[in-house]
């Protein structure tokens, strides 16, 4: 006699969608011991990369950012399901998913970033005024509120994260350089940035490496905000999806 059981990963996601309910006022937060479980939660903090004196961590040129927007989270965002039940969000998920691919960035951070371009989404909707105008008080309520639980779901599949997926990138994007040649670096990534994605803009690269001075955090911050700017930087690809009914964690 078989069993009729639903796998288990099932019975986590109904779990999440009763959590993020319930959650109203910060469903982002784990249940005590949940996160644990998971390898991760929300204040778990993950290292920086780190290279040996004299060296120092810098981006690696080309960029190689790739996201699959908010069905990556570690692997369990195959989850959420058809990407119609998060499209207000998605947007934020692949500027997460490209933070963590910047070397040096900060996961907690590149997460709080992601909360707040959600939680700015939800709010602004409905996406258009003829939207706007063709629905009901009550339906344009119902359409935030649903938006909210996403992201409530969201933003707890990537506490539960841990710090793998953050890591695996940092070990990917970075090269460690000699200290003596980091703004050399820099002014080459910036170059080559707008080289690639903006060659009219090729003039602004040497105020940004004055502004810079060699400092990675400032440089960090900037490349940042190329890239938000710049959507292209990011290759948007699709999650490949397991049979979810052959699934079993």
């Amino acid at each position: 006699m078989t069993s009729q059981r639903l796998p288990s990963f099932l019975c986590l996601l109904l779990a999440l969608f009763a959590v993020a309910q319930a959650n109203d006022d910060d469903g982002s937060k784990l249940p005590p011991g949940m996160g644990n479980m998971f390898g991760g939660g929300p204040d778990q903090v993950c290292p920086t990369y780190s290279c040996p004196k004299p060296y120092v961590p810098i981006n690696k040129w080309p960029l190689s950012i790739t996201s699959t927007g908010c069905q990556s989270n570690g692997g369990m965002g195959m989850m959420l399901g058809g990407k119609s039940s998060y499209k207000h969000i998605e947007q934020c998920c692949h500027l997460k998913n490209a933070c963590y691919q910047l070397c040096g960035s900060n996961k907690q951070t590149c997460d709080a970033e992601m909360e707040k371009c959600m939680e700015k989404n939800c709010k602004e909707l409905p996406d258009s005024a003829d939207e706007w105008d063709s629905m009901s008080g009550e339906e344009i309520k119902k359409e935030q509120d649903e938006c909210g639980k996403m992201k409530s779901i969201v933003a707890l599949l990537g506490n539960m994260g841990g710090c793998n997926e953050y890591d695996e990138h940092q070990r990917r994007t970075c090269e460690c350089v000699d200290k003596d040649k980091v703004g050399d670096k820099m002014e080459r990534v910036f170059r080559n940035f707008y080289k690639k994605f903006n060659p009219e803009g090729a003039e602004k690269v040497k105020g940004l490496v004055e502004k810079v001075q060699g400092k990675r955090s400032i440089f960090n911050k900037i490349l940042y905000g190329l890239v938000k700017k710049y959507p292209a930087a990011i290759k948007k690809k699709e999650l490949e999806m397991p049979d979810p009914m052959k699934m079993d964690l």
